[in-house]
């Protein structure tokens, strides 16, 4: 089928209009956006009626949230004052993300197949935790524009490196992410990483350095010396040798269950026994050891029915709900390890190795909490997959983009969203 720009256009439309579909019956099938949002809604009565110890206190509401975000949508609030308008300024406000995706991916790869390309963004529509945080306000969806945002500016830091202002503008990007989402600061350790692999010493470096430091003041500030620890329970909740364990296994599994259609588009390379190095071997066996020994993710649902059946992932609720057991869910943690070591490693000089590992750490360690959700990945992984991870696997998805990749690509997404829309029928149950 020929596509133009005409059809292009008719056909993000049509996206849109599901989006106003869904916003016309409260669509939340991601589960517990809308439960959220009337969380958040509490405590912006709470800050109007005392925004300083509101501030002050802020770890009271037990939420893990962000002040700056409840802050935000308080002096929203008192400027337009209508629950509707606020919301489906929001859901127009969402659109940027895919419209950012595109102008990253135009960047990164060119316009050799710009129509083609025009298409990627639209796996984001099908996302059902985009389209529950772009129809009940949420941090998330704005928290995920400004960090593409920054991806933007370091892309284009990546084409002009000793620019300045892009650098600037990917902290500035960046630091505005983590006050929404504090636990995006962690992306800041692999963006100093690279930029500092592409200007070395300089003072480009130093001002870098400086203006990082400036930015994080009034964080450092509310956090350390008001010593508002608002996400310290949480973080402690996530400590301990087996929440570690947990935490690796089914986050690594998660980030294989997004890799899948970029794995079919290539999937000769993992069935090469050349590509299976003895040291993955070992590494492997070590793994799935202490994995068999230490995992135990059920000891966290003993008061959280929400958790019972959200989260863990995708892998482990289908072991569980098939096979009564935690066996298969092994199986697949040992498959994602190998195929994921391949996916990232394979075909890297050694810096771009280590950068790829510190970006995997970055991703298992965005859930600090000890409960792990698709929702942090989806659709974040999309942007790290096609835009920062250096894989060649990832990368040929694009260079080689075509119809085919696309229906896999989309048939995944579709089939993801099907079983979201089934899982929030037959088993969510609202916590109001």
């Amino acid at each position: 089928m020929k596509i133009n720009s005409r059809r292009i256009f008719y056909f993000y439309i049509s996206l849109y209009l599901t989006l106003l579909i869904g916003f016309h019956f409260n669509e939340d099938f991601a589960g517990g956006y809308k439960v959220d949002y009337l969380i958040y809604k509490n405590i912006i009565s709470a800050f109007n009626v005392d925004l300083k110890n509101s501030l002050i206190f802020y770890e009271k509401f037990l939420v893990k949230v962000s002040p700056i975000f409840i802050l935000l949508l308080t002096y929203i609030y008192k400027v337009l004052n209508n629950d509707t308008l606020i919301r489906f300024l929001n859901l127009h406000f969402s659109l940027i993300l895919p419209y950012l995706f595109f102008l990253c991916l135009q960047i990164k790869y060119g316009d050799a197949k710009k129509n083609l390309l025009c298409l990627l963004p639209a796996i984001i529509f099908i996302s059902p935790y985009f389209r529950s945080s772009s129809i009940w306000v949420g941090p998330e969806n704005l928290s995920i524009i400004f960090f593409l945002a920054s991806v933007y500016f370091f892309l284009r830091h990546e084409k002009e490196k000793q620019n300045l202002s892009f650098i600037l503008l990917n902290v500035f990007f960046l630091a505005i992410t983590a006050y929404i989402r504090p636990i995006y600061f962690l992306f800041s350790i692999y963006f100093f990483l690279k930029i500092y692999c592409n200007i070395k010493f300089s003072r480009n470096l130093v001002f870098y350095i400086i203006f990082n430091i400036l930015l994080s003041l009034p964080a450092f500030y509310y956090v350390f010396i008001l010593e508002v620890n608002f996400f310290g329970d949480a973080l402690a909740n996530g400590i301990g040798f087996t929440n570690h364990i947990n935490q690796f296994a089914i986050t690594i599994s998660i980030i294989f269950f997004y890799s899948i259609p970029f794995i079919l588009n290539n999937y000769k390379n993992y069935l090469d026994i050349k590509n299976y190095k003895i040291i993955n071997l070992v590494f492997s066996i070590v793994f799935i050891y202490l994995v068999i020994t230490y995992f135990n993710y059920e000891e966290r649902f003993e008061n959280s029915l929400y958790e019972v059946i959200y989260g863990g992932g995708i892998f482990y609720k289908f072991s569980n709900l098939i096979f009564k057991s935690n066996y298969f869910f092994y199986l697949v943690v040992i498959i994602s390890f190998n195929i994921l070591a391949i996916s990232v490693f394979k075909d890297n000089k050694n810096i771009d190795k280590f950068l790829n590992f510190i970006l995997l750490l970055v991703l298992v360690f965005l859930e600090p909490d000890g409960y792990y959700f698709h929702e942090t990945y989806d659709p974040l992984l999309y942007f790290v997959f096609l835009l920062l991870i250096n894989s060649q696997q990832f990368l040929l998805f694009v260079e080689k983009l075509n119809f085919k990749n696309l229906i896999i690509l989309f048939s995944f997404g579709i089939i993801y969203y099907c079983a979201s829309v089934i899982k929030y029928l037959f088993f969510f149950v609202p916590q109001i």
